[in-house]
């Protein structure tokens, strides 16, 4: 097999994004003045409604829903490759560890996340087929946003980091990784 791969541990963990988004969220509304306990907004709104200032904090709360949602896709994706090497590497006898082994004959670290780690996990895990067809969605939201946005995606639903944060939370717990 080819080179491994050294981990960085730098990935983050669903508690550490999850916990700067609960923090940038309070701290926008605070800036904003949405809780109601600031006398005095910052110069940047003379002249704004009140209705101005919430449409451009609701903008921004928007934004900060969709780089959250980004980062938890991006660990997983971390999370799926870690594991996908892991098995590879420690030689597991399952079915899976097996047949990633055959695609990291061929691919080493640059199997497709989407046709090679989550296909293989679908045909081992048929009973979680549902989940890995959600998260295989969620992707396609995530290359939306992690290549600019620019064309109109056709995703088949609505996406947002609540939505984003449950269905990884229940990949977490309904598959087993290694990583």
């Amino acid at each position: 097999m080819g080179k491994r791969v050294n981990f960085s541990d730098s990935n983050l963990e669903l508690h550490e994004i999850t916990q700067h988004h609960t923090e940038t969220e309070n701290a926008l509304k605070e800036y904003y003045g949405v809780d109601g306990k600031r006398e005095f907004l910052p110069v940047k709104f003379i002249g704004y409604s009140a209705e101005e200032v919430f449409i451009e904090f609701r903008s921004r709360i928007e934004e900060l829903e969709k780089t959250s949602s980004l980062t938890l896709l991006s660990s997983l994706e971390a999370k799926l490759r870690i594991d996908y090497l892991k098995r590879c590497y420690q030689k597991g006898k399952d079915g899976l560890s097996k047949d990633f082994r055959a695609i990291h004959k061929q691919k080493y670290h640059r199997a497709s996340l989407e046709e090679d780690i989550l296909e293989t996990w679908k045909k081992h895990y048929p009973e979680k087929k549902w989940l890995i067809s959600e998260l295989l969605g969620a992707l396609k939201y995530r290359h939306w946003l992690a290549h600019g946005r620019y064309w109109e995606p056709k995703l088949g639903r609505k996406y947002d980091y609540s939505y984003i944060y449950s269905l990884i939370e229940q990949a977490y717990k309904n598959l087993p990784l290694k990583s």
